[in-house]
């Protein structure tokens, strides 16, 4: 009895191995077919998503029996397996189909560099310098900075760094000059119902 039921678990696994297999060479062709596809058609930054999807769609009604027998019937309203067909060809793709690696790749990179030049925007730093005239502790402490121009900032302190204690402590005096680092921040002023431009101190030093 153990005899007959190791041989047919070795002879279901052999199946699945070779379906596995079966699988894998189609999708080798029908990515072969998609790459081909796309480098006949072209394409540039906006059109790429698209021209991929064309391709998709295309090597589907090509390849339609191999399609159905490994996704199932109707995959184009499908989109669980649409999926998983678009995530196994894109796969093979990103190793078979230079030109697609390629403009993946800058995808890739351009939109890490948004992000960054982003967030550069968001928190980029700024340098006055002055005499702090006026200190003001309620639920946020701010201060008032002059400039030797005569104009007046206010800055909103919200984040710890080293040099605080120069003005929590009262450290500093009127008549000392400072440089004050800070970033601008859209903060919502529940009083009037709307959001302010704020200058958030990152740093202080006397000069």
């Amino acid at each position: 009895m153990n005899k007959i039921a190791t041989v047919v678990l070795l002879f279901v696994t052999q199946i699945m191995v070779a379906q596995k297999e079966s699988k894998e060479k189609f999708i080798d062709k029908f990515s072969e077919n998609v790459c081909k596809c796309i480098n006949q058609k072209g394409f540039d930054e906006k059109s790429l998503n698209t021209i991929v999807g064309l391709c998709l769609i295309e090597s589907i009604g090509k390849y339609s029996n191999e399609v159905e027998k490994y996704y199932g019937k109707n995959i184009i309203s499908n989109k669980e397996q649409m999926r998983a067909l678009g995530e196994n060809v894109g796969a093979n793709l990103v190793f078979s189909c230079p030109v697609f690696a390629d403009a993946i790749s800058q995808k890739i990179n351009e939109e890490s560099s948004d992000e960054d030049d982003a967030e550069e925007m968001v928190e980029e730093t700024l340098f006055i310098n002055g005499t702090i005239i006026s200190t003001n502790y309620d639920q946020f402490l701010t201060f008032k900075l002059k400039e030797d121009s005569g104009k007046t900032h206010t800055f909103l302190l919200l984040e710890d760094f080293e040099n605080l204690y120069l003005i929590t402590d009262s450290v500093l005096k009127p008549t000392d000059n400072v440089k004050v680092s800070y970033y601008l921040a859209e903060l919502y002023d529940a009083k009037i119902k709307s959001f302010v431009t704020y200058k958030v101190i990152l740093d202080i030093t006397k000069i």
